[in-house]
């Protein structure tokens, strides 16, 4: 079972639930440091905020200046989030015990040292090919 289908339950995608989370972890942040922490790209990540503000778990409060909002974490985000957390704990330690402990730690330092380049791991260049059809 995958962490989207054992998130089923609590009625969070993982995006949504990672979202959370890292408001939870981070504080209110700029549109724009989420997209970073978050290795998701601004239009991506407005679509799930959009939602996430419509269900009231999370509200937009000024910026540090006119240019930019930043996002909070509501009360109800909270307590969504805490009902979630232990679904998501248990697709964790069931990744863990089939995957290996070792080889998860590695997997996640891995992709951390991917994501510190600055490079975005999910950009595709086009082959001259693709851009002549």
């Amino acid at each position: 079972m995958t962490k989207e289908q054992v998130l089923t339950e609590s009625g969070l995608r993982i995006t949504q639930f990672s979202i959370l989370y890292k408001l939870a972890a981070r504080g209110a942040q700029t549109i724009t440091e989420l997209s970073a922490l978050m290795a998701m790209d601004r239009t991506t990540l407005g679509r799930n905020l959009k939602l996430l503000e419509q269900n009231g778990w999370l509200r937009y409060l000024p910026g540090p200046d006119r240019r930019e909002r930043l996002v909070e974490l509501t009360a109800t985000g909270r307590k969504k989030l805490e009902a979630a957390y232990p679904l998501w704990q248990g697709a964790q330690r069931q990744f863990e015990s089939r995957f290996g402990a070792a080889h998860a730690s590695e997997l996640r330092n891995t992709l951390r040292s991917v994501l510190r380049t600055g490079l975005n791991p999910w950009g595709h260049e086009r082959t001259l090919a693709e851009t002549t059809d």
